[in-house]
C-alpha cells in the first residue's frame, strides 16, 4: 500500500508509527496493515524483527550505474566534482542549491555536498534504486515525502549541518546556516525571519553544532510570543536566550 492511497485515519497512524520507529511512510503503511492497522501490535512486531519491513529497493542495472558516475566524474579523478554535480543539477533540471538536492545527498549519505566518491556514488545509488536521471527525478517525490516522519526529519536536519561545513571546519558558517534555516524550518518556525535577521545582525558568528541542533527544537516549541519558552528552567544556547528575551522587549506589532 503506497501512502498516497491512505485514508485519512490511516495516515495519522502511520505517521505516529513513523515518530516512535523513525520509518517512511510506506514502512509504516506495510507494517501497519500487516498487524489489522493495530499500533500497538505492528510496533512489537517492528521492534522484534524491523528487517522483515525494510523497503527493498528495486534492483538496478550495475552496467547503467557505473556509466552514469562516468558521465558525470571529474577527468583523471575517481569522484563527482563540483562540475559534475552542476551538470547532473542541469540534467535533473534543478538548481544546486535546490533542497531536493540537499535531500538526495541525504538519501546517498555522502559526506560532502561537492565531493561524491565512486563508492558514495555507486552505493547510495543503488540504495535507492536509481540507474538513471529519469530514476533520480522520480523519486524526489517519496524522498521528500519520508521527511514528513519527525524523526526521519531529524535526522535530516542533523545531516544539513555536516554535510555543509567547510571542509575540516567544526563549525557552519553563518550565511550558510542562515540558508540552510530558511530552506528548512520555513514551514516549521513561526518566528524564522526574525530569527535569522537577529543572527545576522546581533549575533554575528559562525554556529556551532549544539546551537545548531537545538534549533531545531526552539523552532517547534516557538509559539507566537513566544510565552511557552522557558528560559529560566531549560538549558538552551546563550544565543536564544538572548533571542527570546530581545523578542520579549520587542514583541512584533
Amino acid at each position: 500500500m503506497s501512502a498516497p492511497n491512505l485514508s485519512a485515519r490511516e495516515r495519522s497512524v502511520c505517521q505516529q508509527f513513523c515518530e516512535f520507529t523513525g520509518t517512511s511512510l510506506d514502512v509504516a503503511a506495510r507494517c501497519l496493515k500487516s498487524n489489522s492497522w493495530n499500533i500497538h501490535q505492528a510496533l512489537e512486531a517492528f521492534w522484534e524483527r524491523p528487517e522483515a519491513f525494510a523497503s527493498a529497493a528495486p534492483p538496478v542495472d550495475m552496467d547503467a550505474l557505473h556509466k552514469l558516475f562516468e558521465k558525470y566524474k571529474e577527468e583523471d579523478s575517481e569522484a563527482v566534482g563540483l562540475d559534475g554535480l552542476i551538470a547532473l543539477c542541469a540534467d535533473l533540471d534543478v538548481a544546486p542549491d535546490d533542497i531536493r538536492m540537499l535531500v538526495l545527498c541525504f538519501n546517498l549519505q555522502v559526506k560532502s555536498g561537492v565531493h561524491w566518491t565512486r563508492a558514495e556514488f555507486l552505493s547510495g545509488m543503488a540504495a535507492i534504486g536509481c540507474d538513471s536521471v529519469a530514476k533520480i527525478k522520480a523519486a524526489f517525490s517519496s524522498m521528500q515525502a519520508d521527511l514528513a516522519a519527525p524523526a526521519r526529519f531529524k535526522a535530516f536536519y542533523h545531516y544539513a549541518f555536516d554535510v555543509s561545513r567547510q571542509e575540516g571546519q567544526k563549525v557552519l558558517d553563518l550565511g550558510t546556516a542562515i540558508q540552510l534555516w530558511r530552506m528548512l524550518l520555513h514551514d516549521k518556525f513561526v518566528h524564522l525571519e526574525r530569527w535569522c535577521a537577529y543572527m545576522a545582525n546581533d549575533y554575528g558568528k559562525s554556529i556551532n553544532k549544539d546551537t545548531w541542533l537545538l534549533t531545531l527544537d526552539f523552532a517547534l516549541q516557538a509559539d507566537e510570543k513566544l510565552e511557552k519558552i522557558d528560559l529560566d528552567n531549560s538549558a538552551w544556547p546563550i544565543v536564544i536566550d538572548e533571542f527570546v528575551e530581545h523578542f520579549r522587549a520587542n514583541p512584533p506589532p
